[in-house]
């Protein structure tokens, strides 16, 4: 019979299942009853120390999000849309909101990458 990879444990899959779903209350209580019965592996007691010391958050400011990338966003498809060309586009919706070109292309990312997720959520 081949071994099992390293970080496998049939004690952990219930847990791990119960986290991902968002039952955490759970997990929880699937864990205090493997570490209480004293048989818990290595991958259970690594779960059970990540849920009583979660990991640092990364240092820093975290991204935010370009200023009006939505209103810039729509404005920006709706040129598009009526047939005026990229360069122009990005032009006027600059002047019209009074920001560099390089923050709104980075607003009409924002916009381009928030409609292709709900897209995706809507054909789930």
């Amino acid at each position: 019979m081949a071994k099992l990879p390293d970080g496998y444990s049939l004690q952990a899959g219930p847990i791990e299942a119960a986290l991902s779903e968002g039952r955490t209350e759970d997990a929880k209580t699937l864990m205090v009853e493997i570490l209480m019965s004293g048989r818990a592996d290595e991958v259970v007691q690594r779960l059970a120390a990540a849920m009583i010391k979660p990991p640092a958050k990364a240092r820093g400011r975290q991204k935010a999000l370009p200023h009006h990338w939505f209103d810039i966003g729509t404005e920006f498809h709706s040129l598009r849309s009526s047939s005026v060309n990229y360069e122009d586009a990005l032009r006027m919706v600059a002047d019209r909101f009074g920001y560099s070109e390089t923050h709104c292309r980075k607003a009409i990312r924002e916009f381009e990458e928030a409609k292709a997720a709900h897209d995706k959520a809507n054909r789930e």
